[in-house]
């Protein structure tokens, strides 16, 4: 006997049920976003076309993502793509996921750039190329390499270069513990690790099981940071900008070692009030 055939309303009232019973956060929203995938409908459609009936072909998709996003597999790796400030990127274990918070660092530096028509951008941790690709699809006549310890990381960053068709950007595989940079730049950005061993223990399974450790925890929290803060003395042009995304509390570690080398330092919040960037210009 055949399956009866639910509707978009149904299977999402189902699913999110069931996610929310596996203590997935935000199934709904989740649900939306699998089910926009698999049926090629954007989540305003769907809610359009809520009383249709979807294909049983369809629905066993659904059904089969829905049951991995049961087990806290990240929404992002199962659907392979990740919408980062209006960027479509393709998203998997070789790299952090792009979080939300990140795009506001974007924001915040193209508001910086202003009507400066061209410069070049250096981007430590690039991980899957998010914050460069963002910023140098935005700025056209802008150029932008991205540094990143792990070859696999780089990698994924290439995949979603490649994917954008971009001649403005390019990776480069960087220990930035050991090597030195070769050129100045206008603006240096990061998204360090930057959790301590501790924060990293405390993490999210999610987190723990799915984002590289190697992306996310350095000893003590700020040393990275501070090795990014070292580049930017000797590679950042008079007046170029420093913008870094930094844990909580890191402020009082990183001003002083900035302070006599940048100006108009900066502390901003993320849109959850938390001291989050730290934004400042090369004396």
């Amino acid at each position: 006997m055949n399956k009866p055939l639910l509707s978009f309303l149904e299977i999402i009232n189902l699913s999110t049920e069931f996610l929310r019973k596996k203590g997935v956060p935000n199934p709904k929203c989740d649900v939306e976003w699998i089910v926009s995938f698999i049926t090629k409908k954007k989540r305003v459609e769907i809610y359009l076309e809520f009383e249709n009936l979807i294909e049983l072909e369809y629905q066993n998709k659904i059904r089969e993502l829905v049951i991995e996003r049961g087990k806290r597999i990240p929404l992002q790796h199962i659907i392979g793509k990740v919408d980062f400030a209006g960027v479509e990127l393709f998203c998997d274990n070789r790299a952090l996921i792009p979080r939300p918070e990140t795009e506001y660092l974007t924001e915040l530096i193209n508001e910086r750039i202003g009507k400066k028509l061209s410069g070049k951008i250096l981007d430590f941790g690039t991980g899957s190329g998010a914050i460069l690709i963002s910023l140098c699809m935005k700025n056209k006549l802008w150029n932008g390499i991205g540094l990143d310890k792990s070859g696999d990381a780089i990698d994924l960053a290439n995949q979603n270069k490649s994917f954008h068709k971009l001649e403005n950007v390019r990776f480069k595989k960087f220990d930035w513990d050991n090597q030195k940079l070769e050129k100045s730049y206008d603006i240096i950005v990061s998204n360090p690790p930057y959790l301590s061993i501790q924060e990293w223990n405390d993490a999210e399974s999610e987190v723990k099981l799915y984002d590289p450790k190697i992306a996310l925890v350095s000893t003590g929290g700020t040393t990275a940071l501070l090795k990014i803060i070292e580049h930017a003395k000797n590679n950042l042009h008079k007046d170029g900008i420093i913008a870094l995304e930094t844990g909580l509390g890191h402020k009082t570690t990183l001003i002083p070692k900035m302070e006599g080398h940048f100006h108009k330092i900066e502390v901003i919040k993320d849109f959850s009030n938390r001291e989050r960037f730290i934004i400042a210009r090369k004396i």
